[in-house]
């Protein structure tokens, strides 16, 4: 299994590659309509600068869109945006917190959306997770310096890319 590192285009990518080849994931999604993004806040140590936002929309289960988004984008164009630290989104990938849990600590925020319908949809939100995880992830604190060198380089041509 190729290794892909957390927030890059590749990453996306291949996610949404075995999402659409499995018919697992579809049945379990099959009445989820939404469109969710998840801010991943700055940590200039995890060779994060700026805020990266990523959503996925769905329509009964089939993926429509699975990429990065621009800050003005998510707000007009998802209905829940979600914001936690790169630590949390770690942790809750990783399935050593519970997403339920930490939307309702405030370790995930809700920029956008109600509180009550997105612990409706919570159950999917979590099979999100699992389909983003179907690849081997690595994270910047699991990088070595060279390859966070890299990273910094690679998070810094996609900004550019997406603009503001």
């Amino acid at each position: 299994m190729t290794t892909h590192q957390f927030c890059t285009p590749e990453w996306l990518e291949e996610s949404a590659r075995i999402y659409r080849a499995s018919p697992d994931g579809k049945d379990k999604l099959k009445k989820l309509t939404a469109k969710i993004c998840c801010r991943v806040k700055s940590d200039p140590d995890w060779g994060i600068r700026e805020d990266i936002i990523f959503g996925a929309f769905f329509d009964k289960g089939e993926l429509k869109t699975l990429n990065f988004f621009i800050e003005d984008e998510a707000f007009q164009e998802a209905e829940y945006l979600i914001a936690a630290t790169p630590e949390t989104w770690k942790k809750i990938l990783r399935k050593e917190r519970e997403f339920v849990t930490d939307l309702m600590l405030g370790k995930i925020k809700l920029e956008l959306g109600t509180k009550t319908k997105m612990l409706e949809l919570a159950l999917h939100v979590n099979n999100i997770f699992d389909f983003l995880t179907q690849v081997d992830l690595q994270f910047p604190d699991e990088m070595s310096e060279g390859e966070l060198i890299s990273y910094r380089s690679k998070m810094e041509t996609l900004r550019r890319e997406r603009g503001p």
